[in-house]
């Protein structure tokens, strides 16, 4: 087989609404020798494509009728290319001169290249490699430090979509982006199904891209970025893992998001006026108030398109496992982070340790320094004192002394059964079990 040069290159990108952006990717990529340039536009209202057709009429153009977001797109391109491999860039990003040469130099050994992405002055970085938390929250290494301080490791668990190389035939035949994520961590999940098939990620950092920023997302509200995010986290987690590690993780995950909502939605559980707080900042104006308010309905409506998606998500993952070539032992060492704080908080990350012991996940993730980061992690309580008090006397003034004096009987913790059950019967006999709670209310 001849070695990849850049002429088997099809280079791919997405706009929508970016003719600003295309002004400056366009003149990059036009020099880099490429087999063909094709561009999906996403039904865009800003003159991008007469602009494409009369200024670049070389570019191929693929056109959706409306926003498909960044998988869709992709594919379509993807099953449209001529070229043996795929080059993806992002619309806000130019393209170094060595962007491809260096890209083709390392697809002689490789399948699938990322590439390193640099701020749009070349000094700091973006992209330098894969962290994955084991919850489906996935992070670029080294972001926003200066590019002489850091260094690279070969072999990441996945390439950022936003700059990156692959074979033609190996995306297609792995089933490329996820369409159901839309945008935001489809480049992960793709990662992790390309080791899982046996292939493997390599990183190139003299494959250079600059990056404007999140162009596309900034004409979004951060909340639809945050929803995806929460959403396509728990969709990886339920297509990738084995099925020994996904019964123990998939509990914690949903566990865990429900936490955070809870956190989110300002609720001060101690206290008779549970969202006093959080309404009166609301009422004044408090942006982060209002933030917060709407990430904890984006968990929520994130764990119900979750449901919706799930028959869906379990046939996919079926294919995936039906094909696996290589087990999660060799891949967990590419997480780098897996017990990354989601939240700096004390009692979120309590209880996120009680659950991985509880699921016998302690001796697979090293947890003494999650531990270590618990114990410098934020105490909300410590934050509450003066409200507890003012609560304390509003209930003393009321005559409410029962209320003062609980019970010091403790119920065992319900979740902590159910997850016993879970795994030491399995899935059906713990649902049970909770349909049966919930029927006594709990």
């Amino acid at each position: 087989m001849k070695s990849p040069s850049v002429s088997d290159i099809s280079i791919v990108t997405v706009n929508w609404n970016g003719r600003h952006h295309l002004e400056r990717l366009l003149p990059s990529l036009l020099p880099l020798g490429a087999r063909e340039i094709l561009l999906v536009d996403n039904g865009s209202s800003d003159g991008s494509v007469e602009f494409v057709r009369e200024s670049y009429p070389q570019v191929r153009i693929l056109q959706n009728d409306r926003n498909r977001g960044f998988s869709q797109p992709n594919n379509w391109a993807a099953r449209e290319a001529t070229g043996d491999f795929l080059a993806f860039i992002n619309n806000d990003m130019r393209a170094h001169p060595d962007w491809l040469s260096a890209s083709a130099a390392r697809l002689e050994t490789s399948v699938c290249v990322a590439s390193r992405i640099l701020n749009w002055e070349g000094d700091r970085i973006d992209f330098n490699g894969s962290s994955f938390q084991f919850l489906g929250y996935a992070l670029q290494q080294d972001i926003g430090k200066l590019v002489d301080e850091v260094r690279s490791e070969d072999q990441i668990l996945f390439p950022c979509g936003g700059a990156m190389v692959i074979s033609r035939q190996v995306f297609l035949e792995a089933g490329g982006f996820d369409e159901d994520y839309f945008a935001v961590f489809e480049d992960v999940d793709l990662g992790w199904r390309l080791w899982i098939l046996g292939h493997r990620v390599h990183f190139c950092p003299d494959s250079l891209v600059f990056h404007r920023g999140h162009g596309t997302f900034q004409a979004h509200h951060n909340a639809k970025l945050r929803y995806l995010m929460h959403r396509n986290a728990l969709l990886t987690v339920i297509k990738n893992y084995e099925t020994e590690l996904l019964t123990r993780i998939f509990p914690i995950a949903v566990f865990q998001a429900v936490k955070r909502a809870v956190r989110c939605s300002g609720v001060q559980k101690e206290s008779l006026h549970i969202w006093h707080t959080s309404s009166e900042r609301i009422l004044a104006g408090d942006q982060a108030a209002w933030v917060e308010a709407v990430d904890a309905l984006n968990h929520l409506v994130a764990l119900d398109d979750v449901i919706e998606l799930l028959p869906r998500m379990l046939a996919k993952r079926a294919r995936i496992q039906e094909h696996r070539k290589r087990d999660d032992g060799d891949i967990l060492k590419l997480f780098k982070d897996p017990l990354r704080a989601i939240v700096a908080d004390k009692r979120y990350i309590s209880q996120e340790l009680d659950l991985l012991e509880l699921m016998d996940l302690e001796t697979l993730f090293d947890t003494s320094r999650y531990r270590h980061e618990a114990e410098k992690a934020i105490d909300p309580l410590a934050f509450r004192i003066d409200d507890l008090r003012a609560e304390v006397a509003r209930i003393q003034a009321l005559g409410v002394g029962a209320l003062l004096h609980p019970s010091p009987q403790t119920p065992p913790s319900r979740i902590r059964k159910f997850l016993r059950t879970w795994k030491n019967v399995g899935p059906k006999a713990a649902i049970k079990l909770l349909g049966g709670a919930v029927r006594r209310g709990l």
